[in-house]
């Protein structure tokens, strides 16, 4: 039974390791961005050695994929499953909204994890790191590709041209409270209101303009 608890607690000990690494770096990068965050800023932060990051994620662009990774696990993949409860009006507004809240609650994040995946996707959508496209391959496009879908539903022939307008736009609106400086709630939402009511009359007003001109029109799987 002790030797077998020595690899468990080795093994254990690794795992709190990395996870500590991941955590800082996210905390970085979220802060300085890929291109001015450095190694020696994430073992600062993690007060691990240069050679532990790098023996856990290799080289600081590959350390970045697995923050983005992770924050996308975390936070983004959940929505994923949303358009699939879709199947009729009042189940395809009920999923449009629950989108377009979940988009804005993380663009206008002020605590971890959102608030870190929210200033990580602002500045790739405003400065481009190196592993742009590796990005939107993996996470952008995906994400894209299931809101898609929503849009769809609303539409009786697919319209690229219209699919593109209603995705760009919808998107823009959520993306803003992410990327402006001071935030876009600290902007416009009065003092007197509370942030996420605030937050919710936001999504009321994106999705009225959406239910204002579609309508559900079928199940697209």
């Amino acid at each position: 039974m002790k030797t077998l608890s020595k690899p468990k607690k080795f093994a254990d000990n690794q795992k709190n390791t990395q996870d500590k690494i991941l955590q800082a770096a996210t905390k970085v990068f979220a802060e300085h961005g890929y291109k001015d965050a450095t190694t020696r800023m994430i073992c600062s932060e993690a007060r691990v050695n240069v050679a532990l990051v790098n023996y856990y994620f290799r080289s600081k662009s590959e350390l970045y994929k697995a923050v983005i990774g992770a924050l996308f696990e975390d936070v983004a993949k959940p929505m994923m499953s949303i358009p699939d409860s879709a199947c009729d009006e009042e189940t395809w507004r009920s999923a449009m909204r629950m989108w377009v809240r979940r988009s804005l609650a993380i663009c206008a994040a002020r605590k971890p994890p959102e608030f870190w995946m929210a200033r990580l996707m602002g500045m790739e959508a405003c400065v481009p790191s190196d592993m742009a496209q590796d990005i939107e391959n993996k996470f952008a496009i995906p994400m894209r590709r299931c809101f898609v879908r929503l849009i769809r539903m609303g539409l009786s022939v697919d319209d690229p041209l219209q699919i593109n307008l209603w995705c760009s736009t919808v998107h823009a609106q959520s993306v803003v409270y992410a990327i402006a400086k001071p935030s876009w709630a600290s902007r416009f939402c009065p003092p007197e209101l509370d942030r996420e009511v605030w937050l919710d009359r936001v999504a009321d007003h994106i999705c009225g303009g959406v239910f204002s001109r579609l309508a559900f029109q079928r199940k697209i799987e």
